[in-house]
C-alpha cells in the first residue's frame, strides 16, 4: 500500500515548487440555501487557481464542516470546468458540488489545468464553435512537461493538494474530515488524489478507472493525465487503488460504458480488494455498476451521497 504511493510519487517525476497560499475571496453569493464564494488561491509561483467554495448556509458561528474536493468531468468540453458542477453550466447531472452542498458540506470545486478559466476559452462558458484549442492546449501542458521530467498527472495531483490544502486553512472546514468525489476525468483524478494524499478520508470516483491492459486491449484514448511513464512495469490500476486502503473508496461504473471496460474495473477492484483485506478494512472497499453508460445518473449519485455520509460525518 504504502509502498506502491511511494513508488507513484516517483514515478510521478518532478513535482512542482511550492508558494504561499496567497487565497482570496473575490465575490459572495447568498443562494438561499447555499452560499457560493469565487476564490482564488495560488498553487505553485505565479499560477493560480479560480474556484467556487460553496458553504453551507446553515453553518453556525465557530461550526466546523466535513469538507470535500469536487473534480469536474473532461467530456472534451474545455470551456466548462467548476461551473458545471456547481450548476451554473453544462449537464444538470453533473452539479454535484452543489448537491453535496445542500447535503451540509463545504465543497471546493477548482478549474483543472486547460479547463474552463484555466484554458483557451478564458471561462466564457458558451460551446466553441470547435474544441481544437482545448484539445491543442491539453496536448500542449502534457508534452511541455515531458522535457522536464514530469507529467501532466503530477500537475493535476498537485492542484488537487494545494486545493486540501486550501480547504484546511478554512475556518468553517474540519481539517479531520475531507472528502473527494468526481465523474469521469473527476474519478480519475479522485482516485489519484486518494492513494497519494492520506488527508483524503473517503473517496468516491464515477466513471473514472479500469485496468490499463483492459484500455490498452480496447485502444481506447484517454486524457493525458491518464498516463505515467513506466506504471505498467511495476503494476496496474488496482495497485493504485489499493494504496488507498484503509481508507473508504467507492468506484461506480455505467455496465456499458464505452471508455472504461467493465472487466477491467473488476480486475482493478480484485487487485484493490486483497490489499484491503490485508489492512482490515474490507468493508470500506466497495463498488456499484449501473444500467447505461458514461453517466453520473441520480441513483449512482444518490449512493455516492450516502457513501461520503457514512464516512465523513461520524
Amino acid at each position: 500500500m504504502a509502498a506502491f504511493r511511494e513508488l507513484m510519487v516517483r514515478l510521478l517525476g518532478r513535482w512542482p515548487e511550492s508558494a504561499p497560499l496567497d487565497a482570496l475571496v473575490e465575490e459572495r453569493v447568498d443562494l438561499g440555501d447555499v452560499v457560493r464564494e469565487r476564490v482564488s488561491y495560488q498553487v505553485e509561483p505565479g499560477d493560480r487557481v479560480p474556484a467556487y467554495l460553496l458553504l453551507p448556509r446553515d453553518l453556525l458561528p465557530g461550526e466546523r464542516r466535513a469538507a470535500v474536493f469536487a473534480h469536474h468531468q473532461h467530456a472534451g468540453q474545455f470551456h466548462l470546468g467548476k461551473s458545471e458542477v456547481i450548476g451554473l453550466a453544462g449537464n444538470p447531472e453533473q452539479a454535484y458540488a452543489l448537491e453535496l452542498a445542500r447535503r451540509g458540506y463545504v465543497v471546493l470545486a477548482p478549474d483543472a489545468l486547460c479547463f474552463e478559466e484555466r484554458g483557451p476559452y478564458r471561462g466564457v462558458l458558451d460551446p466553441p464553435d470547435q474544441q481544437t484549442a482545448g484539445r491543442d492546449s491539453e496536448r500542449f501542458e502534457f508534452t511541455s512537461r515531458v522535457l522536464h521530467g514530469s507529467w501532466l498527472q503530477t500537475k493535476l495531483v498537485w492542484d488537487m493538494q494545494r486545493g486540501l490544502d486550501y480547504l484546511q486553512s478554512r475556518h468553517e472546514v474540519d481539517p479531520a474530515r475531507l472528502g473527494c468525489i468526481g465523474h469521469s476525468l473527476g474519478g480519475q483524478q479522485a482516485l489519484f488524489h486518494a492513494a497519494l494524499d492520506e488527508r483524503i478520508g473517503a473517496a468516491v470516483s464515477s466513471c473514472g478507472f479500469a485496468s490499463l491492459a483492459a484500455v490498452l486491449r480496447e485502444r481506447v484514448n484517454h486524457n493525458f493525465g491518464a498516463y505515467v511513464p513506466g506504471w505498467l512495469e511495476h503494476g496496474d490500476v488496482g495497485d493504485l487503488l489499493g494504496a488507498v486502503a484503509p481508507r473508504p473508496f467507492l468506484a461506480l461504473n455505467g455496465a456499458s460504458d464505452s471508455i472504461f471496460p467493465i472487466d477491467g474495473l473488476h480486475d482493478s477492484l480484485a487487485v484493490a480488494r486483497a490489499a484491503y483485506e490485508t489492512a482490515g478494512a474490507g468493508e470500506r472497499l466497495d463498488a456499484g455498476v449501473y444500467l447505461g453508460g458514461h453517466g453520473f445518473s441520480d441513483e449512482m449519485r444518490e449512493r455516492a451521497y450516502a457513501w461520503l455520509d457514512r464516512w465523513l460525518r461520524a
